[in-house]
């Protein structure tokens, strides 16, 4: 008669541990964490090719669901962020608590939403925005300045 493991449940350690969070459990209590370094730095960038890699890079957070075993950290961790993985395990308690505090969230930023391989930036100005704008807000002449200069006494 074979014997039926147990589920492994999620460890609150683990948070702090190996930099995933607790994002949401289901009716039946299972719980479904999320990467930190994903949600705050994005992945690492690795061309398909280079070391082994058979396929493109993913862009997405990971999610792990059950079962929650910490090989499935530290494997997505070494593969996917090497360089932070690396740096947060050198911290201490303290230090792991406070790593993501300053951080924003990777699809808050800008650069989140570009493709920089593929997309072609061009921007055209008129010259009324540099004559103006530009113009004005650098290269006043001295008079105004000296103007302003006196206001301030």
């Amino acid at each position: 008669m074979a014997s039926k493991k147990k589920a492994t449940s999620f460890q609150k350690a683990h948070e702090l541990t190996y930099a995933v969070k607790e994002v949401s459990k289901d009716a039946r209590g299972n719980v479904t964490v999320r990467c930190l370094f994903c949600v705050y730095e994005g992945r690492d960038i690795v061309e398909v090719g280079v070391a082994g890699r058979k396929r493109k890079q993913r862009n997405d957070i990971q999610y792990f669901t059950k079962p929650l075993t910490t090989y499935k950290y530290k494997s997505h961790h070494e593969g996917q962020h090497v360089t932070s993985w690396i740096t947060y395990q050198a911290l201490s308690s303290e230090e792991k608590e406070n790593y993501f505090n300053e951080c924003i969230k990777k699809t808050n930023t800008l650069d989140h939403h570009f493709d920089h391989d593929k997309d072609t930036y061009e921007f055209f100005l008129s010259t009324e925005i540099v004559e103006v704008i530009i113009g004005d807000i650098f290269f006043r002449d001295n008079e105004q300045l000296e103007d302003i200069d006196d206001d301030d006494k």
